[in-house]
């Protein structure tokens, strides 16, 4: 999953190179939220503010702020210390 390392302390990242990390670790932590039948994916990441989207068994679910704001949002705010200030949550929309 996450490295103990922060990636900011790696070399000066191209945007397409953070994008890439932010896309890797999604698909890592993803794999811990689909065990539990919901889902996380990659929205947006403008300013610094990286946005996810959550389905399935996470939408109200008891456990969701131990789960994304004390786990999921730590894990970036910390492994990407200083090139994602927030992680925002919103609920997936459906493809009609």
């Amino acid at each position: 999953m996450a490295s103990n390392k922060s990636k900011s302390k790696n070399k000066k990242l191209t945007k397409k190179e953070l994008l890439t990390q932010i896309h890797d670790t999604v698909e890592s932590l993803r794999v811990f939220i689909n065990n539990d039948g919901g889902d996380l994916t990659f929205v947006s990441f403008q300013n610094k503010i990286l946005t996810l989207a959550i389905s399935g068994a996470c939408v109200g679910c008891s456990s969701f702020s131990i789960t994304f704001d004390q786990g999921v949002k730590e894990v970036f705010l910390t492994e990407f210390n200083g090139l994602i200030k927030d992680v925002k949550f919103e609920l997936a929309t459906k493809n009609p």
